[in-house]
Order: structure tokens, then sequence, then C-alpha cells
């Protein structure tokens, strides 16, 4: 049988099953008793069956292709970790997904769009996006779009994380532990959003605590570069150090910041957390530093799962309204580690 061209009904015969018992447990869809998904596996392995994914694609008029566009692969975790959610739950769907590696750049961005749309993929999801313009690109050709964490201000589906409650939280735990002189590091690296920026949103937070806990928040506690890099989390610990704010707390926009933030703390002497205690954001690096940094977990499998299923869903649903988009909101957790403690020094407010 293996010489001539074998069908799902052919298989079917074999297994002593229907063909739709055949297509459940191909697809994993639906309940198949073990001995007969057993008869079925052996039936395809006997008869040298092959799913053709071509044709079937053909018959429902999709690629059968997610296509993930990723802001960079290294050195940041996060974004991988979104990669393998988006990948999974694609593969429960039959989905394939092509991914570029944009390397945080708007022009190899661009290069990926321009690709994906040659390749007729069906979705494109933006992890996160570096340029509106390319999100615009996508749009115009038809092809649905999710864009993951940093949405732009063009108007499609979203993954978002609440950045503000994350940031509060951090904050709390800092204030419960007796500080009231703490310090911010994030970015100014934002795109305009109806949903605001990711840096914006955290700082907010952050500010908004120590005001409801009747602490004024100084200019000269915060700090704000252009990159989300060990280099600019040192060198922004090292200015606050150097200035000498009298801060016994630093809250940071990421995890990959904070480690340069701790090697600053470090060279001039001083413990964590009896001296300095560090919070970082994403929970990536968080606990493989030393000491293991307390970070507000952002749920980056599950980011990837929710805008795959969001993807498929809106495929599944080509009716739908093209001016009607879905946002989903995924919340933080905060995750204490040793690199936070009772301020060991005070000063006066």
């Amino acid at each position: 049988m293996a010489d001539k061209k074998v069908t799902m009904k052919d298989v079917a015969g074999a297994a002593r099953v229907s063909t739709a018992t055949v297509g459940r447990v191909l697809h994993n869809r639906g309940y198949v008793s073990p001995e007969a998904k057993e008869r079925v596996n052996t039936a395809i392995k006997g008869t040298g069956f092959r799913l053709n994914l071509v044709a079937q694609s053909l018959r429902r008029s999709r690629s059968m292709t997610l296509g993930l566009l990723l802001t960079t692969i290294v050195p940041n975790p996060f974004f991988p970790g979104i990669e393998l959610g988006i990948e999974q739950e694609a593969m429960q769907h039959d989905y394939n997904v092509l991914i570029w590696n944009g390397l945080s750049d708007p022009v190899r961005e661009r290069q990926g769009v321009e690709v994906f749309i040659r390749r007729q993929i069906d979705a494109i999801i933006f992890a996160t996006p570096q340029d509106p313009q390319n999100v615009l690109l996508v749009k115009q050709a038809g092809i649905p779009v999710i864009q993951v964490e940093r949405p732009t201000h063009i108007r499609t589906h979203c993954v978002l994380i609440d950045n503000y409650v994350g940031a509060t939280s951090a904050m709390e735990h800092l204030i419960q532990l007796g500080h009231r002189r703490i310090a911010f590091i994030g970015t100014n690296n934002s795109l305009p959003s109806p949903q605001g920026d990711v840096d914006i949103q955290r700082l907010a937070g952050y500010r908004d605590t120590l005001i409801r806990h009747d602490i004024q928040p100084l200019a000269e506690w915060v700090s704000s570069g252009d990159l989300y890099s060990i280099e600019d989390g040192y060198k922004r610990m090292q200015q606050f150090l150097e200035l000498k704010p009298g801060i016994t707390a630093v809250l940071v926009g990421c995890d990959i910041m904070a480690s340069g933030v701790l090697q600053a703390i470090y060279q001039n002497n001083l413990r964590i957390p009896e001296d300095i205690s560090v919070i970082g954001f994403d929970d990536t690096y968080a606990p493989f530093l030393t000491p293991p940094l307390t970070s507000v977990q952002q749920p980056v499998f599950d980011i990837g799962v929710s805008a795959a299923r969001l993807a498929i869903q809106v495929l599944g649903n080509p009716s739908a309204p093209a001016d009607e988009f879905q946002t989903i909101h995924l919340e933080t957790s905060l995750k204490i580690r040793s690199s936070t403690g009772v301020p060991h020094r005070y000063y006066p407010d």
C-alpha cells in the first residue's frame, strides 16, 4: 500500500474505525479511546500515510502559518519566552510559526514584514513592534495583526500586561519593608500608544504609590536612559551613588538593567539588601543573579499563548468587523527574593 497514494480512508479501513476517528487522532482533537488510538497509529505506520498539509491549506485558503516578528532574540530572554508560548499554542491548532529576528532595527523589521506578506502568512504577531509604519503595512495588506506588550498607535488586536499594577506592587513591597527614599531607573524609549507606554505606566505606578504613602517623589530619584541594557543600568546606578541622594532602594525597569545596577552597588562596596534593596521587572534573569533578584514577573509564556490563540481565533472568524479589535490583559506577580529587605540606613524626610 505504501507504493500508491494512501488516504485517510485506507488508514480507517486498516484500523477498523471511521475517517472521523482518524482525523481526531491526527489533529489531537476530540475523544478517541486508547485502543482505537493505538490501532490508528499502527495503521498510519503500516500504510505509510502522510498528512498532506499543502493540500489541506489550499482547501482552507490559508498557509496555516503564523509570522512572528521578534524585536530580538538575545540578550533578553523575554522574547524567546514569548516565542515558545506562541509555538506551543500554534502546534495545538496545526499551525506553523515562521520567525523573523528584527535585531531591534525598524529597517530589518520592515524586511521581515515584506517577506511574510510575499509568503502569504495568515497572521503576523509583533513582539514587539519597532515602527508603526511596519504595522500599518501589514494591515494594508489585509493580514490580521497582533501587537504584544508595546503596541504602536496603529489599532490592532493586542496582548498587554498591566505594568502600572506591577510597579505599584513592587513599590508597596518596598514601603512595607520601611523604605521611603526609593529611586526609579527606567527608559524613555517609548512609542506613542492609546494603551499607554510600558515605561510611562511603570513610572506612573512608582510615583503614584509614593504619593499615596505621603512620600514626595523627587526628580533626583528618577533616571531614564535610552536602552534596556546592563551598561545603562550600571551607568545610572553609578550616577545615583556619586550624587549621594540617600536612597535605600531602587525599582528598575527590567532585569537586564537591574543586573548592571547590582554590579555598580557591589563595586561601591555596598551590600544588597542591607544598604540598598533592588527590584527588577520581567523575572527573566532574576533567579540567576547574585543575590537572587526580587522582580515583577511577567507571564511571558502566557503572553505568547494568548497572542497565538488570539490570532487563530481571528482567522477562524473572517466575518467579524474589520475595525473591531480585541485586547487581552494579563496580570503580573511579584516574586520576592533576597535582594530586598528592611533598610539599615535611615534619612530624615
